[in-house]
């Protein structure tokens, strides 16, 4: 696998000035792991490094005091992560699981800060990965605060389809196995609740769930749920 190809077709390493970028690819590594494996756990703080996934899809989570288990985002092909613990020098915020077989490009932290160091401009960079997370966390807690959680499953689905979404049919299949306990997770509530509604959708044709895989057979209708009157 050729990891500069993989980086230079990636408009966040794209945009970099062209120095930065030799230093960064020089140094990275390629590594890959397998379904259900932990990447990094939270309080983590050796072995940082900027990850780039190639492939495969990362749930990250948090679990509270109560033992109960929360998922925050899937990170999938494409996206960066691991920014935040290589800015302040901090242990890791959450936990990083593979979802299924994941590929990542990896640059060590000691490499980005000494490239930073005589690059400033790549703090500017690192940051713009940092802006992007938080205004989907904005967004996510916009959802979280004005809507039902009939109307939080249906965005979630609906965003989905963007990054996992394939044409089956004419239905949109979400390529990304989802058990009914994992969208719990998501939303912040429990199996039962997600099961009430998933089974009033699919008697409805709004929706098909099956060993975990969603298909959206009535997109409009779902949009239609995120903006109740």
């Amino acid at each position: 696998m050729n990891i500069n190809h993989h980086l230079n077709n990636d408009p966040w390493f794209a945009d970099l000035p062209t120095d930065v970028q030799a230093l960064l690819a020089y140094n990275a590594v390629l590594k890959v792991y397998q379904k259900s494996q932990m990447i990094h756990a939270i309080g983590d703080n050796d072995d940082a490094a900027l990850h780039f996934v190639v492939s495969g899809t990362i749930r990250v989570c948090n679990v509270s005091t109560s033992g109960n288990a929360m998922t925050l985002a899937h990170l999938s092909s494409g996206e960066w992560f691991g920014e935040i613990s290589i800015i302040d020098d901090n242990p890791r915020t959450h936990d990083a699981w593979t979802i299924n077989k994941v590929t990542l490009i990896s640059i060590p932290r000691k490499v980005v800060i000494q490239t930073a160091q005589q690059y400033p401009i790549l703090y500017k960079h690192l940051a713009l990965i940092t802006c992007a997370r938080i205004r989907r966390a904005f967004d996510w807690i916009d959802d979280a605060t004005s809507l039902n959680t009939s109307a939080r499953l249906a965005s979630m689905l609906i965003g989905l389809i963007g990054t996992y979404g394939k044409q089956v049919n004419g239905d949109i299949k979400i390529d990304l196995r989802l058990s009914q306990e994992e969208l719990g997770f998501m939303l912040g509530t429990t199996r039962q609740t997600i099961n009430k509604i998933i089974q009033s959708w699919q008697k409805q044709e709004f929706i098909d769930m099956h060993y975990g895989f969603i298909t959206i057979k009535n997109q409009s209708e779902l949009r239609a749920m995120m903006n109740p009157e």
